[in-house]
């Protein structure tokens, strides 16, 4: 197995960018962020639900999602989703694409990044959002078990995804960001790329 690798000094530059983070802030205030499409396998509803139990404790944090397009026709589940967004009275913000040279410092001015996604291979967004220093709430998976070990905090449901997101916000946990940090440096796409060339060279 080979896993992907991460821009690791774009973001972590980011976390210490305070004026890239304060432009964010200054348009969208305090706000837990997500990225990627808005379909089922990012487990887009639930998240809805997870935001819905958390919002009353913190209602100066807002629901960002960068993205929200998909290459796939899932219609059906995005108009499932803006009726369960307003079902909760919450009003999420959908950014749509958002430029590459920006995406960091929007990552780093979030308060705690939410990966809810119900199948991944790897996770390349939230490994993003460790290099970043953002504390991180993923999905209890396998394979994010086995990607992300002691660097987030993992759920299952709704319910336990709007926990962790509290304890995130609220618990001082300085371990596991550094544990988050390093584990960023480590998938470099260098040592990727040494992999990847080391294998095809076995098999010839």
């Amino acid at each position: 197995m080979i896993p992907n690798g991460v821009a690791c000094e774009r973001f972590a530059d980011a976390a210490e960018d305070q004026a890239g983070q304060g432009r964010w802030r200054d348009r969208l205030g305090r706000y837990v962020l997500t990225v990627g499409g808005i379909e089922p396998r990012k487990g887009s509803i639930d998240l809805l639900d997870a935001y819905a139990l958390f919002h009353p404790r913190h209602q100066g944090h807002r629901l960002v999602i960068a993205g929200g397009e998909t290459l796939f026709d899932y219609r059906d589940y995005r108009a499932r989703w803006e009726q369960r967004a307003a079902e909760l009275g919450i009003e999420p913000i959908v950014l749509g694409p958002v430029p590459d040279d920006e995406l960091p410092s929007l990552v780093a001015a979030a308060d705690v990044f939410a990966f809810p996604s119900v199948k991944e291979g790897f996770g390349l967004a939230a490994m993003e959002a460790l290099a970043a220093n953002v504390p991180l709430v993923v999905r209890d998976l396998p394979v994010l078990r086995e990607v992300f070990g002691t660097a987030a905090r993992f759920a299952t449901t709704p319910a336990e995804l709007a926990t962790e997101l509290d304890q995130a916000l609220t618990a001082d946990d300085p371990d596991r960001q550094t544990a988050g940090r390093q584990l960023a440096a480590r998938h470099t796409w260098d040592t990727a790329a040494r992999r990847h060339l080391d294998f095809y060279r076995s098999i010839n």
